[in-house]
């Protein structure tokens, strides 16, 4: 999920962290998805001013998701 500009995002723009500290404009999510379907959280970038990602940064954000369900998904073995 992007949203590039959370002021003009009609489902964002009440949010108290828009509209106040830590002023978020920009947010990109990519959800955590264990393999077994378990959806736990979501990976997620922000900005105080408004941005686009380039498709190569959307790549690294999923990238970064399934290394971090993975890197979960370890440590729940050894437990």
């Amino acid at each position: 999920m992007e949203v590039r500009d959370a002021q003009k995002d009609e489902r964002f723009a009440d949010n108290p962290l828009v509209t106040g500290d830590p002023n978020i404009r920009f947010y990109a999510g990519a959800p955590l998805i264990l393999a077994k379907g378990y959806r736990i959280g979501t990976l997620c970038i922000i900005n105080k001013r408004p941005k686009l990602l380039a498709p190569e940064d959307k790549a690294h954000l999923q990238a970064l998701a399934k290394t971090v369900t993975s890197e979960i998904e370890s440590t729940l073995q050894v437990l």
